[in-house]
């Protein structure tokens, strides 16, 4: 007897001791299970070490940059966003969040005036708060900060990063719920039709149940020391219950035929070493397809790879462990409470048939087949992948509702523009410095696909012609007001040159009196002054005097108007600003003093970096927006300075890159280890190629499925999302590593029964018929488990479970139909005693082997 054999041995002798060990494991998983969704993480698509990742440090590090901001939405459709009233009740709303510890900034409309806080409408607006902790910690501040910041005037969504993670968390734990409360019974009727006993049906139950529970609680205290995504829980969740139940099943129902010919202590070992046997390496190709998982530096892929892995470990485990214990102990009361009497293979007659008329025409077959997946396939041609948001969630939940109304009512991609962080090889805040500066916003800006940029270059121009137009303005004050006393100076002035002349020529001529010894009496003093008078207002007016004045104190008036009003800084006029003249006016003692100009500084400078802000005119989660990256990075950047490009659709696009820049060794892992690992379970080269063959074709039915569903939009409404325009990105990796290890299953199945025939000496053909003939009722029963159980999450309300569900259900209902029904026969019939090459018969038969 096999390994497999010994083992069940062995859980049958220490049945009683193997059932407390399980209960130990309950009882602890009971405790912890539950608060595994606690331990889970959001986020988790960085880690490849990219481009905006490198960005996104430089922000936090040397920006200062919050780690994590939500948003928060405000809504009265009977008052306006800038009313008073308004502003009154959001800043009461907000001044809570403001006193917690850990908030940094608050920034809304009252605090910055600017108009894009403000909703299109004006019935509408937002604000950002940002915090000083880790994305994860903010996740756990959700709460809080909804309930400080509901206010009795208006209404209030958080949304943000954080917001969306917690409520998928939520949801997914909500989704499980309802999925287990259809799954649960529906698989039990689907058992109990398929054994024709309640006790016979309640085991795949139980050890569905016992692997849900266990794996949960191993993910707890895994999830303690290595972060795992808040979509392990949904989709460990799915597994373990339909992993479980199916292999179950297949013990269940091996045991039950050993039971027939041997007594309860030799049925157990007998079943564990075919049934258990083939258990093992299904659950080897489920793991081997989980784990391509683990090919990509993706927090979110890796931990559904890692609990994957472990949720077959779990399920293989108590199938191998905790199922022969229970049978043993069960005994032939396995068949107690029968239902219906047993009888034979449901629809023996159809599946020999079936074979018989497919092994007929095998290459037909197999052509016909080709182009019904071929259709099945069809939708993949215009498939379209991107990243989505909040919409994966139910439109119920506050962060959706939210980032709907940001969606619908604002500037969307003003919230999360693109970020290009430039280093200069000097001071970005010298003249040459913001020649660099104005070079590369001017370029970004003039990218294809860039709706506008922002750098300190462009607040900095701003400000400076706000100087200039202030300057000039205080400048047409001042020398309007001196004008207006110009002529009165002037007048002033003159006639004090003109009575100081007229003075002085008087005297000259009352001298002459002097010299005589003569006192000349007064009339003839205003005598010489009547005479005196015109001559010298001749004089002036020849000289020009009034004129010379007049310039004297036009001088001297823009003198002091110079001293009252500043210049303007070289290169800064009222009609522009040059780079230069931009630099030179921030070096001014009133820039410097500008608290708005401070913070711009510290906001688009650091050090020899800089910070250049571009809004695409596309949302920054289409494919538009992730050109325009791409068309960024590539602009040749001024002399001696290097950039990079960050911010959400960047991130984006080089998450996607890397995710499918490693997909093809994943693929090459999944497909080549698999098919080694059946190579050697079937000593065969061609068996397991054509396993590995059809079960690519399956994948391409659920593929196609995929694209008609949620990027089409068909069906959008039974299932109840609204549909993307696009796949998520991670869903064709997730799918075909999570699908081809499952629907393996049935395959291992079904080779392992004509393996077996083949070996008792029936030809080809007929270990074919047998196979199918004996696996039928229980392939069928396992795959109406499966499409049960994953189909309830197809009903689930976040988007990536729904596809990840429909996507499983797909491929087994195609693998157990069209691929059993007819590919399998063709194929083994073309194929014919090569399909056994170069293993052949371990014994040797009297019968010959015919085609």
């Amino acid at each position: 007897m096999n390994l497999f054999g010994r083992l069940g041995g062995f859980a049958y002798r220490y049945r009683w001791a193997m059932l407390a060990f399980w209960g130990l494991v309950l009882i602890t998983g009971a405790f912890f299970a539950p608060k595994l969704g606690g331990q889970l993480k959001g986020g988790g698509f960085d880690g490849s070490g990219s481009e905006a990742e490198r960005v996104q440090d430089i922000m936090v590090e040397e920006f200062g940059v919050s780690p994590a901001a939500l948003t928060v939405v405000f809504e009265d459709e009977s008052l306006s966003a800038r009313s008073e009233e308004f502003r009154r009740a959001e800043s009461a709303a907000l001044e809570p969040l403001r006193e917690m510890e850990e908030t940094s900034f608050v920034a809304n409309y009252s605090e910055t005036r600017d108009p894009r806080f403000i909703s299109q409408a004006g019935s509408k607006s937002y604000a950002v708060i940002g915090f000083d902790v880790s994305l994860d910690e903010t996740q756990d501040l959700v709460s809080e900060v909804r309930e400080k910041v509901r206010s009795d005037e208006l209404t209030t969504y958080v949304t943000g990063a954080p917001a969306v993670y917690l409520d998928i968390t939520n949801a997914t734990s909500e989704d499980i719920r309802q999925a287990e409360k259809y799954a649960f019974p529906l698989a039990l009727v689907i058992l109990i039709l398929a054994f024709g006993t309640l006790v016979a049906a309640g085991i795949p139950i139980l050890i569905g149940g016992v692997t849900v529970l266990t794996a949960l609680t191993a993910l707890y205290f895994l999830a303690g020391i290595y972060d795992m995504s808040v979509f392990v829980l949904s989709i460990a969740t799915m597994l373990s219950l339909g992993l479980g139940i199916d292999y179950a099943l297949f013990a269940v129902s091996r045991f039950r035929e050993e039971l027939e010919n041997y007594p309860v202590a030799e049925a157990v070992p007998r079943m564990a070493a075919t049934a258990g046997r083939a258990i093992f390496f299904s659950g080897l190709a489920v793991l081997i397809g989980l784990s391509g998982l683990l090919f990509f530096p993706f927090m979110f892929i890796r931990s559904i790879g890692v609990a994957g892995v472990l949720v077959v470990f779990v399920a293989v485990s108590a199938a191998l462990t905790l199922l022969p214990a229970i049978l043993g102990v069960l005994g032939h009361r396995v068949n107690a409470l029968a239902v219906r009497r047993r009888r034979g293979v449901f629809g023996a007659r159809f599946w020999s048939r079936s074979a018989e008329i497919v092994m007929r025409r095998p290459v037909l077959v197999i052509l016909l087949v080709g182009v019904l997946l071929s259709a099945l396939l069809y939708p993949v041609t215009h498939m379209k992948i991107g990243i989505p948001e909040a919409s994966v969630l139910p439109e119920r939940y506050e962060s959706r509702a939210g980032d709907d109304i940001l969606k619908q009512d604002f500037d969307y991609a003003s919230l999360t523009p693109m970020d290009v962080v430039a280093t200069l090889d000097r001071d970005p805040l010298s003249p040459a410095g913001m020649e660099d500066v104005a070079q590369l916003g001017t370029q970004v800006e003039e990218t294809n696909g860039v709706a506008n940029a922002e750098s300190l270059y462009t607040v900095g121009r701003a400000a400076a012609l706000e100087y200039a137009r202030e300057v000039s303005e205080a400048r047409e004050r001042a020398e309007s007001e001196a004008e207006a006393r110009i002529e009165e100076l002037v007048d002033e002035q003159y006639q004090n040159l003109r009575e100081e002349q007229v003075q002085q020529a008087v005297e000259q001529q009352l001298a002459q009196f002097g010299a005589a010894g003569e006192t000349a009496p007064p009339e003839v003093e205003e005598q010489v002054r009547a005479q005196v008078e015109p001559v010298v207002d001749e004089r002036l007016e020849e000289a020009g005097a009034r004129e010379r004045v007049r310039t004297e104190i036009a001088a001297e008036v823009r003198e002091r108007v110079d001293q009252r009003v500043p210049d303007l800084p070289e290169g800064v006029t009222v009609d522009g600003a040059t780079p230069e003249g931009v630099a030179n006016f921030l070096a001014l003692p009133e820039a410097r003093e500008s608290e708005e100009l401070r913070e711009a500084i510290d906001t688009y400078v650091a050090g020899d970096r800089v910070l250049v802000q571009a809004v695409t005119e596309a949302s920054p989660y289409v494919e538009e927006a992730r050109e325009a990256v791409a068309n960024v990075r590539a602009i040749e950047p001024p002399a001696g300075a290097s950039f990079l490009v960050g911010g959400l659709s960047a991130g984006q696009k080089d998450f996607i890159t890397s995710v499918y820049g490693k997909a093809p060794y994943a693929a090459a892992f999944v497909l080549g280890v698999t098919y080694l690992v059946l190579m050697y379970t079937f000593r065969s080269v061609f068996i397991p190629l054509k396993a590995v063959a059809v079960n690519i074709l399956s994948l391409t039915a659920s593929f196609g499925a995929m694209v008609f569903v949620f990027q089409d939009g068909n069906f959008s409404e039974l299932l109840n999302f609204t549909p993307l325009g696009f796949v998520d990105a991670t869903l064709p990796i997730l799918m075909f590593c999570t699908i081809f290890g499952v629907s393996m299953d049935y395959e291992v199945f079904l080779l392992s029964r004509v393996r077996e025939a083949y070996e008792n000496g029936d030809t080809n053909t007929e270990s074919v018929a047998k196979g199918l003939v004996s696996t039928a009722g229980i392939i069928t029963s396992a795959a109406a488990i499966i499409i049960v159980v994953t189909g309830a999450f197809a009903f689930s309300g976040i988007i990536l479970t729904k596809a990840v569900g429909l996507g499983l259900a797909v491929a087994v209902f195609v693998d157990a139909t069209i691929i059993r029904v007819l590919l399998v026969p063709a194929t083994m019939r073309v194929l014919g005693d090569w399909n056994w090459w170069p293993g052949g018969r371990t014994r040797t038969f009297g019968k010959a082997a015919r085609g």
